[in-house]
């Protein structure tokens, strides 16, 4: 196992055990996780059509919560995509794996990447704005209600030029 997996497994079970906690007690206006809008920087982002035929993409992107609170991803979300989960390219595929993106703990001063070969979203069931040379825009929803929409750029499948179910 990778360093960088590593690392995303130790997040994945601290994010447990932080959103668990955080739901336990209620939020209030003034709570550190209204600031997630502000402290909370997505970039480098990416789509790749993974398998045009069966209207699956994969996502990429760098995300740094540049505050001095810990900030709880709760959710992600696209109305190009039926379904957004999680995926690891190299570890079998579970509720767990697949919700991580429905309760990520991003620690304070902290920069996760998310790139091909390791943890990344799998966009699947895509609509037809998902083509190559268009962006389709990704929501992050935080703990607290902030969001964060972010445009993904569309890139073609790596091993055709077809890229159109």
């Amino acid at each position: 196992m990778t360093r960088h997996a590593l690392l995303i497994g130790l997040l994945v079970l601290m994010s447990q055990a932080a959103l668990s906690a955080a739901r336990a007690a209620p939020l209030t206006p003034d709570d550190d996780q209204a600031a997630a809008g502000q402290d909370i920087d997505i970039r480098d982002t990416s789509i790749q059509i993974l398998r045009p035929e069966r209207r699956i993409a994969a996502g990429y992107f760098t995300i740094e919560n540049r505050g001095s609170a810990v900030h709880l991803l709760a959710g992600v979300s696209s109305p190009a995509c039926r379904n957004l989960v999680a995926h690891h390219t190299e570890q079998e595929s579970t509720g767990e794996t697949a919700s991580l993106f429905t309760h990520l703990a991003l620690p304070p001063e902290t920069t996760l990447v998310f790139p091909p070969g390791g943890y990344h979203l799998i966009c699947a069931g895509y609509d037809d704005s998902v083509r190559p040379g268009q962006q389709i825009t990704i929501t992050f929803h935080f703990l607290g209600g902030a969001t964060r929409s972010v445009p993904f750029a569309v890139h073609p499948a790596a091993n055709t030029e077809e890229t159109t179910p």
